[in-house]
């Protein structure tokens, strides 16, 4: 019997793609400066950082009515690009026609001219085009990746980044429980299972289920994980069986552990625990891509081929802001510094090191490791939390595969956001998080180590290194 997955020491943020938060454009386009009217300037789109609003005045047209200029959605990394706010004065201005690269799927489309008339208000310095203030409108840019990594569903999406112009929607609902017996070799001594990255935040498969569980998809109420976590006894899990296998939690954030500041909390969690061996009862040790690697590197080597990255592990963390020279300003680490572009595109090449030769092992990794340490999902930051044990969502557990009977818990509660709404709800402080990606079988997939289970969902799935379940 293992107890193979360990804690890892501090995390920290990146950003491959936003969409959710909102920032404006670095520059505003200028109108043509020729009496002929010439196109106006694109809009350039929020930095990596954030959503990108498209440029915060479009370029007026020429004297004879030039195009407003393009408006970029978010830049390489942005999230959704919002169209030039004003189209062209004059003639028709065009507002931001697309999504910018990795951009939201919402990007600007044509905005409206302004009338004819003596001047654009902000165009051609010498035009003599329309005086009216032609007005963006709004409209679908074109799809990219950036949508497909905001834990939203939007643009042509059918499910929670899924569907549409994104991959596939997953069917995390298998058709049988674990049936890996108890004899099968851990992928950290030789064996053939390892820990599912169906089970990490972020991934395709728990997008899904949460959305069906809480009916939610547009803007989710909470972030599923798994975590390593022992037995509080005379805390949260006095009333438990032998340890803490497959019990499940509401995490609401309050504060970051890291030497960081003005950092935004992210969302309530609700994890169920899979290791134990994590740090003591007060801890919730979160599965995540790259999380960081504990005492057991051998799980992850062979899972990845050899070509995971070494960069923070082990017990460092992985990959994050606070070992990314460029996230800092003078040795400080800020939400501003964090959400530069260099410190996202750094980040961001640090996660697509995460080789395998599964396409799927692959992008879910990589796509954990990028979309927790975005600014608004500092997941990858150890933070102190509050916690309270609930019954476990019914979707959560068909993804990991470990369900117990009723234990008369209270449900999740969507309320519950931050310390001010969780009082008096049954919320206990004094609980932290850290985070981890060891890939060894964990505790909880031995069905001897599980107690009061459902017959048919006794314990957590393990995968083969093509993450295939079992």
């Amino acid at each position: 019997m293992e107890n193979p997955i360990r804690l890892v020491g501090l995390c920290a943020i990146a950003l491959f793609a936003l969409g959710s938060c909102t920032g404006s454009g670095s520059d505003n386009g200028t109108g043509g400066s020729s009496a002929s009217g010439g196109q106006g300037g694109g809009g350039t789109g929020g930095t990596s950082a954030q959503s990108g609003t498209g440029g915060t005045a479009n370029g007026t047209g020429g004297a004879k009515g030039g195009s407003g200029g393009t408006g970029t959605g978010g830049s390489a990394t942005g999230g959704s690009g919002t169209g030039g706010a004003k189209g062209g004065s004059g003639g028709t201005g065009t507002g931001g026609s697309a999504a910018g690269a990795g951009g939201h799927a919402t990007g600007g489309t044509s905005g409206n001219g302004g009338a004819s008339g003596s001047g654009g208000a902000t165009g051609g310095a010498t035009g003599s085009g329309g005086s009216g203030t032609g007005t963006g409108g709004s409209g679908t840019g074109g799809a990219a990746v950036g949508s497909c990594l905001d834990d939203m569903q939007n643009g042509s999406e059918t499910g929670v980044d899924c569907g549409g112009s994104c991959g596939a929607c997953p069917n995390y609902k298998l058709s049988n429980g674990p049936n890996t017996g108890d004899t099968t070799g851990s992928g950290c001594n030789g064996g053939p299972a390892f820990m599912c990255v169906r089970d990490m935040v972020f991934s395709p498969e728990f997008k899904v289920a949460e959305a069906d569980d809480f009916a939610s998809p547009t803007n989710p109420q909470f972030v599923y994980g798994v975590v390593g976590h022992d037995k509080d006894t005379g805390g949260l899990d006095t009333e438990s069986g032998g340890n803490a296998c497959c019990q499940c939690y509401q995490l609401i954030f309050t504060s970051p552990r890291d030497n960081v500041s003005s950092v935004a909390t992210p969302k309530p969690m609700i994890v169920q625990a899979f290791n134990t061996g994590a740090g003591g009862g007060k801890n919730f040790d979160i599965f995540m891509g790259d999380g960081g690697e504990g005492a057991n590197t051998a799980g992850c080597n062979a899972q990845y081929m050899n070509t995971y990255p070494s960069i923070g592990q082990p017990n460092n963390g992985g990959i994050r802001a606070l070992t990314v020279s460029q996230c800092a300003n003078n040795n400080m680490y800020s939400s501003s510094t964090i959400a530069t572009m260099s410190c996202q595109d750094a980040i961001a090449s640090d996660c697509e090191m995460i080789k395998s030769s599964n396409t799927s092992v692959q992008s879910t990794t990589q796509d954990s490791c990028e979309e927790t340490n975005q600014p608004q999902n500092l997941y990858h930051l150890n933070w102190n939390v509050m916690a309270k044990r609930i019954e476990c969502p019914a979707n959560l557990t068909r993804v990991t595969g470990c369900k117990l009977n009723s234990q008369g818990l209270p449900a999740a509660d969507p309320t519950a956001v931050d310390m001010s709404s969780a009082a008096g709800k049954g919320f206990s402080s004094g609980y932290t998080t850290t985070t981890m990606q060891d890939c060894c079988r964990p505790t909880c997939a031995y069905k001897g180590n599980v107690t009061g289970a459902d017959g048919t969902y006794k314990q957590f799935y393990t995968c083969d290194a093509s993450g295939n379940p079992g």
